[in-house]
Formats: C-alpha cells, structure tokens, sequence
C-alpha cells in the first residue's frame, strides 16, 4: 500500500513538469551530431545544427539525450565556387548537402537525401550562412526520410524489446538504478507494448532506488549516532535522517531513532535539540502540505477533466495520462545520468565516415 502511495506522490510531484517535456520524452530520439570538418566555418555549422534540430522537432522525434544510438548528420561539399571581381568582392558558392540518418552503434545508415544550396557573401563564412539559410526544413524531403527512418527504428525497437528489459534487470541487481531508467526510457512509444513494460518497470525501480537510499541513509544515522550521544552528533543524525523520503518503507524505524535521541538527552540540551526538532517537523510538515496541495490540484484538474470530456472513455483516457505521468516521474533521472554517460564510441568519427 505504501509503495502505491508512494508512486501517486511521484506521479502528482512531477505533473507540472508535463507540458515541458512531454514533447520529447517517449518520442524516438535522433541526435543531431555533425561530422568532423575544417572547411565549414563554425558560425555556419551552428547555422546548420540549428537546422538539424528543427528538421527532428518539426517530424516527430527528439534529441533528447536519452539514446546515443540514432543520429541525424550532414555532409556538405562545395560544387562550385566563384568570387567577384567587384569592391569588396563576393563569394559565391554551390554547395551539394547529403542528409543522413543511421544507427551508430551498429554502424548502418537508414535514410540518405542530397540537396543543392546557393550562398553569396562577401567572405567564406557568409558564403556558407547564406546558403544554409536557404534549408528549408518544410522540405518534404525531409519528412520522407524521418518517416522512413521511424518504421526502421520501430522495427529495432520491436525486435530488441527483451534485450532492454534484461539489461534494466541486471543493473537493477547490481543497485545501479539511474542506469536501469536511464536503459527502459529509451523506448519510444512508437513500440507500444514494449514503451508501457518499460514505462511500468521504471517506476517500480524508481520506488525501490527511494527505499534503497532511505535504508542507506537510515544505516549511516544509525552509525552517527551510536559513536557518541552528545548533542553535536544528535544534530549531525538529523541532518542525515532529513534527507530520508517521508514516505519511503524505513520511516517507523526512522521515528524510533529520533525518539531514542529524544530520550537519551538531557534536559539541559534538549532546548538546543527541540529546535532543530522543530526545523525538522516543519519540514516533513511542508512535505505533507505540498503533496496535500497538490494533491487537491491534481483532483480539481481530474474533476474538470471529467466535468469537460464526459462524452470520452474515462478509462481510455485515465491510462494515457498514467502513461505521461509515468514518463515524466523517471525523466530526471534518466536525464541526469545520460549527462554523465561515458562516451562508449566516437560518433562524430563514425558518422565523418558514412
């Protein structure tokens, strides 16, 4: 019962996170990675980058970090070129842009498209920004591929759906839960039944990363206070029982410590004690406000939703918002340790060579 309090506490906690980042999370993420060159100047291949990046938002998928494994490039060569015998002169150029999308951990290319582009400057780096200004990302060269491209990863997705799961598993054994969320929020949605196994499986290891730490954290006060009953150590115990989840599965022996600490002090201490007591409850107290407060929007929210949409299937819709809820309490974490992911290949090499 307790861990299906916890998971609604999770669930509301992250609710007004949704409209942020429920545009990418659960989408299939392609990473925009440009290959290495020292002909493109570096204002014109953020110029490029940037259109990379709109090219995968406007069609349907994401960079959102989560996956190393599918990226977008673009390989620009230069066809023709001219200069001006004018004051000051001009540049212009023709540039030939290869599009392609691929799989860089097994080294497969999905979609390639070459388009030509025409730029004019009055130096090289004006030449290159003019011409990719003239990307136009509503190409429906464009949508052809990233849709292509999306029944190839969706066919990976299905035909790898238990790899996933046994890799979440082993690392769940190994107590390294970041990494099992961060491997289960790869799968899109496109991969229905395997996204909402995924999505389902994240949030119990979430609860148990909660319950996992608590009990660590319950250990090490435990060994604080038992080196020495003085005042200073009482404090020091707090602060570490502080950190604790008020709603994580260890909290009985939690207030059993305190009240230990309570009985063993002396009167003459215990002023100094009681304040920081009284820091304490305060805020496990704002806890339980803040839950309770949004626990009342997330009703109000819930009893508008069905006043406005009584025509719907109230079932239907109660699991897709389950389902966005889910995303979004396992998104953070995930999140943060894609950031500290050790680069395993060097995709800028392999995509310089396709």
């Amino acid at each position: 019962m307790k861990n299906v309090f916890l998971l609604l506490i999770i669930s509301i906690s992250v609710n007004c996170l949704a409209q942020t980042a429920e545009n990418d999370f659960g989408k299939i993420s392609i990473n925009v990675v440009l290959p290495e060159s020292k002909d493109i100047p570096a204002e014109a291949k953020q110029l490029l980058e940037t259109k990379l990046k709109q090219i995968v938002t406007k069609y349907g998928t994401a960079d959102n970090g989560l996956s190393e494994r599918f990226v977008i490039t673009a390989k620009t060569s230069v066809i023709q070129k001219d200069i001006a015998n004018s004051n000051p002169p001009r540049i212009s150029q023709k540039l030939e842009v290869t599009f392609i999308i691929g799989d860089v951990m097994e080294n497969k290319v999905y979609e390639t498209a070459s388009l030509e582009f025409s730029g004019m400057g009055t130096n090289e780096t004006k030449a290159y920004i003019s011409a990719f200004q003239n990307i136009s990302i509503g190409n429906k060269i464009f949508a052809e591929m990233l849709e292509n491209a999306k029944g190839k990863i969706m066919q990976y997705y299905n035909s790898n759906c238990d790899e996933y799961f046994k890799r979440a598993q082993v690392l769940e054994t190994k107590q390294q839960f970041d990494e099992a969320v961060y491997v289960l929020l790869q799968v899109p949605t496109v991969s229905e039944n395997c996204y909402n196994r995924a999505q389902d499986l994240a949030t119990k290891i979430l609860i148990k990363k909660i319950n996992f730490e608590a009990e660590t954290l319950l250990k090490q006060a435990q060994t604080q206070w038992t080196n020495a009953n003085t005042p200073e150590n009482a404090t020091a115990t707090l602060e570490i029982l502080s950190k604790i989840n008020l709603y994580a599965d260890c909290q009985p022996q939690v207030e059993q410590l305190i009240s230990e600490i309570n009985n063993k002090l002396r009167e003459d201490e215990k002023r100094a004690w009681e304040f920081k007591m009284q820091q304490y409850k305060d805020a496990k107290e704002k806890e339980q406000r803040d839950f309770e407060f949004m626990a009342k929007k997330y009703d109000d929210a819930k009893e508008k939703e069905q006043r406005d949409f009584e025509f719907k299937v109230k079932q239907h819709d109660d699991s897709q918002e389950l389902s966005k809820r889910r995303i979004e309490a396992t998104r953070q974490v995930a999140t943060e340790f894609a950031k500290n992911l050790p680069k395993v290949i060097n995709i800028t090499k392999i995509v310089t060579l396709w």
